[in-house]
């Protein structure tokens, strides 16, 4: 590896934010419970943007996107628009620690999936079993933008999960997803 490769990894780490000065930075505007305990099958579910919650204060989006986080260790990503069918733009593993999610595509995902690779769990201290995933990118937009109504800038950065996905439901709800929204070719075109 180049000195210049070895020094372009570095300044990434050094640069990325981490889990904790987020979740800092959040709890000073909204408090917020640890998730760091949790293990992954409790993390496990579907996750939408917009959710229930922000859509009782503003109302249905116009686009909007899912992530479906499997207990077997696999998701599934998709995105959708009032132009646009829901389409699987992302699939592969993830796993969980220390609140953070992260992402790995599969080989067949040859694009930009447009989605952060790296996820911060929160939960309000207000909102029993609540689990949001906030892409960890996003967070400067909650930290420029909270202003007086931070809890509804921060359920528009996060993804919140709607329902848990039982070990039973995979296999059904994944060929699902597959035969109904996957789509390379569309990819290809961009």
């Amino acid at each position: 590896m180049s000195f210049l490769a070895i020094l372009f990894a570095l300044f990434q780490v050094a640069t990325a934010p981490s889990a904790s000065n987020s979740a800092e930075k959040i709890d000073a505007k909204i408090p917020m419970k640890d998730l760091s305990s949790l293990d992954a099958t409790h993390i496990a579910g579907v996750f939408k943007n917009p959710g229930k919650s922000l859509m009782k204060r503003i109302g249905p989006g116009l686009s909007g996107d899912v992530l479906y986080l499997f207990p077997d260790g696999t998701y599934i990503y998709t995105e959708w628009s009032d132009v646009s069918p829901e389409t699987i733009s992302d699939k592969g593993t993830w796993t969980y620690s220390q609140s953070i999610v992260q992402l790995v595509s599969d080989r067949d995902v040859k694009w930009d999936p447009g989605i952060d690779r790296r996820l911060i769990a929160l939960r309000r201290s207000s909102v029993r079993e609540e689990v949001l995933l906030s892409e960890m990118r996003r967070m400067s937009d909650f930290e420029e933008k909270a202003g007086k109504d931070p809890e509804s800038m921060l359920l528009s950065v996060a993804k919140e999960r709607s329902k848990p996905i039982q070990a039973s439901e995979v296999s059904k709800l994944k060929a699902s997803l597959m035969k109904n929204f996957w789509n390379p070719k569309l990819h290809s075109q961009r």
